[in-house]
């Protein structure tokens, strides 16, 4: 069979009424195939639109704490600001549930409160690193206040990191808490030592 004589055919069988109807239905599947992906196009990109402008406006809580909103720098030190910033601190402190209920205990008369560093004479402060480098507002704004058992065998403390003391925005630098740790230990050793030396001292 000649070439011309199959190009012909080919042609007749395009051109019958039945491969006509094909060539309809098709094009229609085709237009509904590309009608249905701008639809679903679309839903996804308005759905996009209205929960990112939702998560911008209302974060969820996980999300805030991975991806925290940038906070504004903290008061300068010695200003009116940064002295009313650290009242409100102070205030929100002693209204602590925590501190409140541990206060109204059966057994608070067993127990004294203590405030570390705050009668550091300035001498000192000024070459301390939790006393004098790392205090002020967003840093440590506050005293620690230390509640310990008179018998010296409990202690709760509660400590203000600002966050100016983060590594990650949102997230306290860890070598800051094994400096918190370390200094709380070292309250604990020192307290120990005291106690040992009365015990010999009471033995002999």
């Amino acid at each position: 069979m000649s070439g011309t004589l199959l190009a012909r055919r080919v042609l007749q069988s395009f051109a019958s009424p039945a491969n006509a109807g094909r060539t309809r239905f098709a094009s229609t599947l085709s237009a509904n195939a590309i009608r249905k992906s701008w639809t679903t196009f679309a839903a996804v990109a308005a759905s996009s639109v209205v929960a990112g402008t939702l998560g911008a406006i209302y974060p969820p809580t996980s999300l805030s704490i991975i991806f925290p909103q940038p906070a504004p720098a903290p008061p300068a030190l010695d200003t009116p600001e940064s002295h009313a910033y650290m009242s409100s601190l102070e205030d929100k402190l002693q209204n602590l549930p925590m501190l409140r209920e541990l206060r109204g205990r059966d057994d608070a008369g067993e127990w004294y409160e203590t405030r570390p560093y705050q009668g550091f004479p300035e001498e000192r402060r000024v070459n301390n690193l939790t006393a004098g480098a790392l205090r002020g507002p967003g840093k440590l704004a506050l005293y620690p206040l230390i509640r310990v058992k008179k018998d010296e065998s409990e202690s709760v403390i509660f400590l203000h990191l600002g966050r100016g003391l983060c590594g990650h925005d949102g997230i306290v630098h860890g070598g800051l808490l094994a400096t918190v740790l370390d200094e709380t230990l070292a309250r604990t050793v020192r307290i120990l030592r005291y106690l040992i030396y009365f015990c010999i001292d009471v033995g002999r």
